[in-house]
């Protein structure tokens, strides 16, 4: 193992896939299910303005029900991740890459059948792993264990997500964060947090390798 490679471990929702729309939809259905919901009360430039602890108060969900919700949004996009898109060249800048020496994987709180068969269905299988967990608000703990896991030195990763809590998360693990603003969080909510780099297209990834 090279203990010198750059590592670059991505977010899967709103970094990789453009499950933004899904995200609010499904989230005020699930709600709505729960009679927690009764009204449109998020849409979107609202949510993109909250970090995802207050957008789960005010879609009302309790912290008891968040992994029943988890469990349901992720039962919810298998069947319709043939809908959900990814983002601009992706593609072609993960290969540049992957050409480039990094090694790329994936951390995410979504399941790991969704990430392998969005990955397959828009010729994405880059990764050289996927590290999958529903320890939502714990994502520290997640890029810990991956860190551990596939044994790589925390001076060369750099975490790559586009909300609050991936800021966070990265932080707390003692890694870089490169925040993306194509994805859930606006640019001035993301900036607010100090992350190591702001992202503001996908081929600005490229610079991570420069």
């Amino acid at each position: 193992m090279n203990s010198n490679q750059l590592n670059l471990i991505f977010d899967f929702d709103g970094t990789i896939a453009d499950t933004l729309a899904f995200t609010i939809n499904s989230a005020s259905e699930i709600s709505r299910k729960l009679k927690l919901l009764n009204d449109e009360k998020v849409n979107m430039e609202k949510f993109r303005s909250m970090d995802s602890t207050e957008f789960f108060k005010e879609l009302d969900i309790p912290k008891s029900k968040l992994l029943w919700f988890m469990f349901k949004y992720q039962k919810k996009l298998i069947h319709e991740i043939d809908n959900v898109n990814s983002f601009e060249d992706l593609d072609k800048i993960l290969v540049t890459l992957k050409n480039n020496g990094a090694k790329l994987g994936i951390v995410t709180s979504n399941s790991k059948r969704n990430v392998e068969k969005f990955l397959n269905k828009n010729h994405l299988d880059y990764f050289d792993f996927i590290y999958s967990s529903l320890n939502y608000f714990h994502k520290d703990k997640m890029l810990e264990k991956a860190i551990k896991k596939f044994k790589m030195s925390r001076e060369n990763v750099i975490y790559i997500g586009d909300e609050v809590r991936d800021i966070k998360a990265a932080k707390s693990a003692g890694i870089k964060v490169a925040s993306v603003t194509w994805g859930y969080n606006f640019e001035s909510v993301l900036s607010k947090y100090h992350p190591d780099f702001i992202i503001y297209k996908p081929k600005d990834l490229l610079n991570l390798i420069n």
